[in-house]
């Protein structure tokens, strides 16, 4: 084969490869912004600086659908605080099957993931609020307790993992 003939094969074969490739695209895409605004002078430290709370290994057969399974301290504190009054949330995504948000997933269409119970052992929905009182510049401390959970009777077997962010919110 000619290299004329060479070059024009593989334009011939680039323009069609780019043409398919641009029918795969969509015309328009989603993305979901998140913030947060407070009125807090406290610093925020959650999981005592570790970016990994490692909430431990679970049988799918011990799944019970919309119940947390399992209970691991996730500790937060609070330093430099003035005297105030606020709460703290926690901001994630959760599964659109669970109408009640309590089970934070990855991605909105999953079923397996999160759940987080406040101290007194209720469990926390995303972004509600967890009542709390700071009344010194000192460690200010608290605990939710994390499990798995699943809105699926039986959950596919897998690792998974979930991004949240807790943050102390004063008006």
């Amino acid at each position: 084969m000619s290299i004329k003939k060479s070059v024009i094969a593989a334009a011939v074969f680039a323009s069609l490869s780019g043409i398919s490739m641009m029918a795969n695209a969509a015309p328009s895409a989603d993305v979901t912004l998140e913030g947060i605004i407070t009125n807090s002078t406290c610093d925020v430290s959650v999981n005592n600086g570790l970016a990994t709370l490692n909430v431990g290994v679970y049988k799918a057969s011990s799944f019970t659908p919309n119940t947390q399974q399992g209970s691991v301290a996730l500790p937060v504190e609070l330093t430099n605080c003035a005297d105030e009054t606020g709460a703290l949330i926690i901001q994630g995504q959760s599964a659109s099957s669970d109408p009640s948000k309590q089970l934070f997933t990855a991605a909105t269409g999953d079923t397996v993931g999160f759940m987080i119970k406040d101290a007194k052992d209720v469990q926390v929905a995303e972004s509600q609020n967890v009542a709390l009182d700071v009344t010194s510049a000192d460690t200010n401390s608290y605990s939710f307790n994390v499990g798995m959970g699943t809105t699926d009777a039986t959950p596919a077997a897998g690792s998974y993992s979930v991004p949240v962010t807790v943050a102390y919110i004063v008006n």
